[in-house]
């Protein structure tokens, strides 16, 4: 079974999923452990960042564990205990009042695409190797994978990565916007945790109202985000208040 664990740097805490022997995949173990460090994190005032890795050096995650789902008399089943835990740490990500990110190495697949689709920013080394081989598989994506995939790429891309179900590599994704940078492998960790540490830097206070406002905004809700907006103006330093 696999495990997430938590380690702490300064006011950043990476977040490792360690399913290793099966590249990462996603089975309970990870599941739900990945719902409750986000759970956890979102309530601690000492944590300005959250960084989402794969254990070892073959991938960032695989997708689901299907040796996992295959112990379970109907694979439905088996598919519908890990469904149940990803969408709450999406929920637990969408709601996350610090950024995000994503550090992407080797190989990311299926799930493991929707994982790191939930963060800020995806940051990865340039041997990524990422693909959405649900069509092949006879599979269907998760909606909320694909509404966020079409948000950060568009829908047309988003259609390519689940139609062709093929690997693309980290210049093509760098590209379309998926990625934000593009590291040497041996400088991967270096460069996220840097990046990392900078915006756990920033007021905590002030991030979560921006974060709120940009999640108001992706809704299409304006009102909110200027009510949100003004409320916090109204705290500024000089307002009286």
């Amino acid at each position: 079974m696999g495990s997430v664990s938590i380690e702490v740097r300064g006011a950043v805490a990476i977040v490792v999923m360690d399913n290793s022997a099966h590249m990462n995949a996603i089975d309970a173990g990870i599941a739900d452990g990945l719902a409750d460090a986000a759970g956890e994190l979102a309530k601690r005032a000492d944590i300005g960042a959250l960084v989402l890795r794969g254990a070892g050096d073959r991938a960032f995650c695989a997708g689901v564990d299907l040796k996992f789902v295959e112990q379970f008399e109907e694979r439905a089943r088996g598919f519908a205990v890990i469904d149940e835990s990803v969408e709450r740490f999406v929920r637990e990500m969408a709601s996350m009042p610090i950024p995000t990110i994503a550090m992407l190495h080797g190989n990311c697949f299926g799930g493991g695409v929707h994982l790191a689709a939930t963060a800020d920013f995806r940051f990865a080394d340039s041997a990524l190797k990422l693909g959405v081989p649900a069509v092949k598989a006879r599979l269907y994506y998760p909606i909320s994978a694909l509404e966020r995939l079409a948000h950060l790429i568009g829908e047309t891309r988003t259609k390519r990565l689940v139609f062709e179900a093929e690997p693309y590599t980290a210049p093509t994704l760098l590209e379309w916007g998926f990625l934000d940078r593009v590291c040497a492998p041996g400088e991967l960790e270096a460069r996220t945790l840097e990046y990392a540490a900078k915006l756990a830097q920033r007021p905590r206070d002030v991030v979560a109202v921006y974060q709120e406002m940009f999640r108001a905004l992706r809704r299409g809700d304006t009102a909110a985000a200027r009510d949100l907006r003004a409320r916090a103006k109204a705290r500024e330093p000089g307002s009286g208040r």
